[in-house]
């Protein structure tokens, strides 16, 4: 078993819902490996629209899918 700690940003559309949050996280997550912990580090607005934040997720993946996290 491969384990690999991401640091990176996601984007997260201000129509998403809070309730929804920790969802949209994992499923973002589960698209790169198989998750075993994560966090959020930091939540910034957008530069580019002001709909959208940007979320610091440091987590740590199972078995990575690619290693270009």
């Amino acid at each position: 078993m491969n384990l690999k700690k991401v640091d990176f940003y996601l984007d997260w559309p201000g129509s998403k819902n809070i309730i929804h949050l920790r969802r949209f996280i994992t499923e973002n997550l589960m698209k790169k490996g198989e998750v075993i912990r994560w966090s959020i580090e930091d939540i910034k607005d957008s530069v580019e629209s002001l709909n959208i934040k940007k979320i610091r997720i440091k987590a740590v993946l199972a078995n990575p899918v690619n290693s270009k996290i």
